[in-house]
């Protein structure tokens, strides 16, 4: 009996010395991130662990809706980057998102030697938290094995933040980090190009600086580039609310182009493609007249020369080869993939 009340005590000193642990860690943790020793205290931490239990703003793409008493300062905020920047700033740099995609294409099995890529995303005056929620969710939707770098490419920003503070933080970041400086304001395209002569993976993925990547999104791309290096291949893009910044899931089933005016507009997907599929969606929808892909001379002509020669607006090839592309639009949106790669999606509702 005695051994018995012996053995109650131990277990219940250890499980009590267990959960102090745990709380000095969570402390630690929360107080490293204090900028003020002041604020060094418990509640922090208590803060954290009471969090932790409950779902934060934004989580799992739910709108954010700004209390009344804050509508006017909301508003002037948005003018700054033409969205709810009040909102974007309560959410988690690492937000949770819903998996959208088909039942199929959630149980697809990929190859174990996909090409590696290299992550280029251009910024001019981004905001903190919309530029950095897009490469934390980069990195953690994206396998280890197949994510060589991200490099930023920083089109003469202005804004402080984006300086040394910027550069500072994606040291601290578990995927190399790398951030480029265009000496002048010199467009999208431009900087795309210099990130692009610095990758090193054997794909470059353009990706706007202000998307969130969703879970399963990059290994599609990778597999149909790896059945044809040729390939120009694009996600679905679904919709982030650019006031609320509630995830809306586009529809596979239709595809983005331009009419003759150049007005950029959404299309359900022909009969013959929905033929040629046979009713699986989880096969790439293609149409052929969006980009056309161009053969490129290795290290004959600039990568500007030959952005020049190309009636393309946005394109993308390694060093030995070809690869990714995406049209981009002045749009916060979210990239997914359904496995119906070749089919874009972009807009603000």
């Amino acid at each position: 009996m005695r051994r018995f009340v012996y053995c109650k005590v131990v277990l219940t000193t250890s499980l009590v010395w267990v959960l102090v642990d745990v709380f000095l860690l969570l402390y630690f943790s929360e107080c490293n991130k204090c900028d003020d020793r002041k604020d060094r205290s418990l509640l922090p931490a208590l803060r954290a662990v009471i969090s932790r239990s409950h779902e934060g703003p934004g989580e799992m793409g739910k709108a954010v809706n700004i209390p009344k008493d804050d509508q006017e300062k909301m508003k002037e905020l948005f003018k700054i980057n033409q969205f709810n920047l009040m909102a974007s700033d309560m959410i988690a740099l690492n937000r949770s998102l819903p998996d959208v995609r088909l039942d199929g294409c959630k149980t697809k099995v990929y190859s174990d030697d996909l090409p590696n890529t290299s992550i280029v995303i251009v910024f001019h005056n981004e905001a903190w938290s919309t530029l950095l929620r897009t490469v934390h969710s980069v990195i953690n939707r994206s396998p280890k094995h197949l994510l060589v770098e991200i490099i930023l490419v920083d089109d003469a920003s202005e804004r402080d933040f984006l300086k040394k503070k910027l550069e500072n933080y994606v040291r601290t970041l578990e995927v190399p980090v790398r951030i480029l400086r265009m000496e002048q304001r010199s467009g999208l395209i431009r900087a795309r190009l210099r990130g692009a002569a610095a990758t090193t993976g054997q794909v470059i993925t353009f990706l706007d600086a202000h998307c969130e990547c969703t879970v399963g999104w990059l290994e599609p791309l990778l597999a149909r580039i790896k059945e044809d290096r040729t390939a120009v291949v694009c996600p679905i893009i679904d919709v982030i609310s650019d006031e609320t910044f509630e995830y809306m899931a586009g529809s596979d089933m239709t595809y983005g182009g331009f009419n003759w005016k150049l007005n950029f507009r959404w299309y359900p997907v022909p009969q013959r493609e929905m033929d040629r599929r046979k009713g699986d969606r989880t096969l790439p929808v293609r149409f052929g007249n969006a980009v056309a892909p161009w053969k490129l001379p290795p290290h004959t002509v600039s990568l500007e020369e030959r952005a020049k020669s190309s009636t393309r607006t946005t394109g993308a090839w390694p060093k030995s080869g070809w690869m990714i592309s995406k049209t981009s639009f002045i749009s916060y949106h979210q990239v997914q993939s359904n496995e119906t790669l070749c089919h874009l999606q972009s807009g603000i509702n």
